[in-house]
């Protein structure tokens, strides 16, 4: 009687555990307060966020190795706008239409220049990278950014930023 009382709580106990929230709710109805839960399933999946661009995991890596160099020592909304340059670039019909056609054409990035696209990305910019694919861009559609204090191009400094986040100054145009 004893084994058979302990078996019968553990097929509660592991069925209770093992069946989906969703088969439970699987006819509409929430048991406990019997409102249809098919408005909470459509606000769940209008929360729900999307890609800005398609891109591949490595493309993602590359990115946020972009960022590790070219946003070092800037806050995280820095790099975010960073990264949120390269995709709104992507976008844009004036450049290549990857990430990593945009990262590598020529004379683009310093860190592509340097070597420094080779380091190892941080935790941070990977995450600012994620963000701005899921359309964070506190730039406003910026597809040009750069540091006015050690910027080397002459042609870029004929650009107009209208807004700086840190070191970095933001243009459209």
């Amino acid at each position: 009687m004893d084994r058979c009382y302990k078996l019968k709580v553990l097929m509660i106990v592991l069925t209770c555990v093992l069946i989906p929230t969703s088969l439970i709710y699987s006819n509409g109805l929430d048991t406990n307060s019997n409102i249809k839960s098919s408005s909470i399933k459509a606000n769940t999946v209008k929360q729900q966020k999307r890609e800005v661009i398609n891109i591949t995991n490595e493309e993602l890596l590359l990115l946020s190795k972009l960022v590790t160099g070219e946003a070092r020592g800037e806050s995280y909304e820095g790099q975010v706008a960073v990264a949120a340059v390269v995709i709104n670039r992507v976008k844009d019909p004036r450049f290549p239409n990857s990430i990593k056609d945009v990262i590598y054409q020529k004379n683009a990035f310093s860190v592509v220049k340097d070597g420094s696209i080779n380091m190892q990305p941080t935790e941070s910019a990977y995450t600012a990278a994620q963000d701005a694919l899921y359309g964070n861009d506190p730039t406003n559609q910026a597809i040009y950014f750069w540091n006015p204090d050690i910027a080397t191009c002459n042609w870029i400094k004929k650009l107009n930023p209208y807004m700086r986040i840190g070191n970095h100054v933001f243009a459209k145009e």
